[in-house]
């Protein structure tokens, strides 16, 4: 294992253990291959800016609470630790997307829709267009002519 590499793959192993997750299961979460993500943890090879800022996310922590190397995990002893969180991977993502300022002016539903619009193929895309111009025709709205 690298020196260089050694804090941020003890820490990644920890927060997956104390999580109960699989290497597959976050590597699938932050789109990297599993054999990827176990070089990360064997400290093999270093994560990129864009994996790092996922990987955190993925945990509902900022890149400066995950970087922080010498950050345990209890938060009953530690007080510099983050607080636990049961948030799921899907609402830790919609609350990085709603955090955006491209969406700071949209609805909690709008920007709802964005996000799971977002993950959505081309084909699905066009077809969720098609049925909320659908649905518009049948409110009728005086805007609609």
């Amino acid at each position: 294992m690298d020196k260089s590499n050694s804090g941020i793959a003890n820490k990644l192993r920890e927060l997956r253990i104390s999580h109960g997750y699989t290497q597959n299961f976050i590597a699938d979460n932050i789109d990297v291959k599993q054999p990827t993500y176990q070089l990360y943890e064997a400290g093999k090879r270093t994560p990129k800016a864009e994996t790092i800022y996922k990987i955190a996310n993925f945990y509902g922590l900022t890149t400066d609470e995950l970087l922080k190397l010498c950050m345990p995990l209890d938060n009953e002893i530690y007080y510099d630790a983050p607080k636990a969180t049961n948030r799921t991977v899907e609402e830790a993502e919609l609350a990085s997307f709603s955090s955006a300022e491209r969406v700071s002016e949209l609805k909690k539903n709008e920007v709802e829709l964005l996000f799971y619009f977002s993950k959505l193929d081309d084909a699905a895309q066009k077809e969720l267009i098609d049925f909320a111009k659908f649905k518009l025709s049948q409110q009728k709205q005086p805007w609609m002519k």
